[in-house]
């Protein structure tokens, strides 16, 4: 007996790691579709697209603070740095409207 609960129980950590990973891998998927979506629509300034879009990004985003010392997590959450006038422009467009 106690070696099939040991058995189970590799089984049963094993699948909630790969729950995990699979969960991540997701998150991160659409973390990446949606900065390659948000900077689509910021260079062609659809800021009403890109305020419903962003809030969803942020979202996905807080599941990766643990993640920030991966240089990729932490690149994605910095896209918005390489073009500091266009992401200016668009903060002050969701201000005002």
């Amino acid at each position: 007996v106690k070696e099939i609960t040991r058995d189970i129980k590799q089984l049963d950590h094993a699948k909630r790691h790969l729950t995990t990973s699979i969960t991540t891998l997701n998150h991160l998927h659409m973390l990446a579709g949606g900065v390659d979506s948000l900077e689509a629509m910021t260079r062609r300034r659809q800021y009403g697209e890109v305020a419903n879009l962003l809030q969803g990004v942020m979202n996905v985003l807080e599941h990766f603070h643990k993640y920030m010392g991966i240089p990729q997590i932490r690149q994605l959450s910095e896209r918005d740095q390489e073009d500091p006038a266009m992401f200016y422009e668009m903060h002050v467009w969701l201000l005002i409207f």
